[in-house]
């Protein structure tokens, strides 16, 4: 057993998908459902690099509403049935994207429900064409924080759980 904060955690190559206190345990990838969008399954990556969870999002457009609230419009183009869903929602925030190269970019960020395993979690999810990565959502440390810890060497542990 390896202790972390207080928790036991199973051994290398056990199959154990949970912690001692009953936290889940992801992999590096798992599946989630997008429950706000016609409950789509898409593969996703878990980054604790990343602050915010960002989904694959297409033909994003901003609008300010006359009563001064900001709407975002995208598709959703889901992968594996190719079923495009227009969506617009509230914009939660404006995120400003600092990259290792070029100039800074800003990006819509509206809140979305997603679903791993049993957890369910209404976060902020920041809109970006993934069109170059093969997961649709990155799930980012706002969905993370105290609900899950990952093992980085496995994939899809949640697959198993109820």
């Amino acid at each position: 057993m390896v202790f972390f904060s207080g928790l036991s955690l199973s051994a290398p190559g056990a199959s154990q998908t949970c912690t001692a206190d009953g936290r889940p345990l992801f992999g590096y990838l798992e599946n989630a459902t997008l429950v706000n969008i016609h409950q789509h399954k898409v593969a996703s990556l878990v980054d604790s690099g990343a602050t915010t969870t960002a989904l694959d999002a297409r033909n994003i457009r901003m609008h300010i509403k006359r009563n001064g609230t900001r709407w975002v419009y995208y598709d959703f183009v889901h992968r594996e049935s190719s079923q495009k869903t227009p969506m617009h929602q509230p914009v939660s925030r404006v995120a400003r994207i600092i990259t290792h190269k070029g100039a800074p970019s800003e990006r819509a960020v509206v809140r979305n429900t997603i679903k791993i395993g049993s957890i369910t979690r209404t976060v902020e999810t920041s809109l970006i064409s993934r069109s170059n990565f093969p997961q649709q959502l990155l799930i980012g440390r706002n969905f993370l924080k105290d609900t899950a810890l990952i093992d980085s060497g496995k994939r899809y542990l949640q697959e198993s759980c109820p």
